[in-house]
């Protein structure tokens, strides 16, 4: 099982202490064309969010310490209100995502930060068996997010192979291959890509109609 710690959280949307934990531990196996983990001991995914029994904030741990200013606060809050949270309430992992990246449009993070957020809200939705539209939902939100921060030119040249790929992976899993071609185009115009990236890009790109 993944190893955890004991920590007490303050909510920054409503005050609320809450105890809840933090995960120190975990193994992977390998990973899936879209990166998603294939966890040896179990899916950590979801204690890496940590949700508000009191009003439904859900963050990272550091999104507890790192408070916005009072306008964006107010944003959240009616955001909160608008999920219609019961107190309590217990989410799977793909919905704490889901709403993490609402709250990070909110709180106006980085489209790349918002785009890795949707991302991991599909991987969670494959793990746990939600209907496949949730899934394509989220994915074409990762996209979305990932081409704004790529014309925000938020990621750097080194990391700009990996979105690549990525982007083009997603795009290919919803039925986009125009798009995907696109991007897995790039890989051949970008300096110093690793070989192991133009592997996979090439094995997926094999799958295309």
């Amino acid at each position: 099982m993944p190893r955890f710690e004991d920590k007490r959280l303050t909510c920054p949307a409503c005050d609320h202490a809450f105890d809840t934990r933090l995960v120190t531990g975990f193994q992977i196996g390998e990973k899936e064309a879209d990166f998603c983990p294939r966890y040896l001991d179990g899916n950590p995914l979801p204690d890496f969010l940590h949700v508000c029994p009191e009003c439904g904030f859900v963050g990272f741990e550091a999104d507890y310490r790192s408070l916005p200013g009072h306008k964006k606060l107010d944003r959240v809050r009616t955001l909160l209100r608008g999920f219609h949270w019961q107190k309590g309430q217990n989410l799977g992992g793909a919905e704490r995502y889901r709403r993490a990246a609402l709250v990070a449009i909110y709180v106006g993070k980085r489209s790349a930060e918002i785009a890795d957020l949707y991302l991991q809200a599909t991987w969670c939705s494959r793990m746990e068996g939600e209907p496949d539209d949730e899934q394509r939902n989220a994915r074409r939100k990762a996209v979305k997010y990932f081409e704004l921060g790529l014309e925000a030119e938020e990621f750097s040249p080194d990391d700009l192979p990996v979105v690549h790929y990525l982007v083009g992976e997603l795009c290919r899993r919803l039925g986009d291959s125009k798009k995907a071609a696109r991007h897995f185009g790039r890989l051949d115009e970008l300096p110093n890509v690793e070989p192991w990236l133009k592997q996979w890009r090439d094995r997926q790109q094999a799958l295309m109609p």
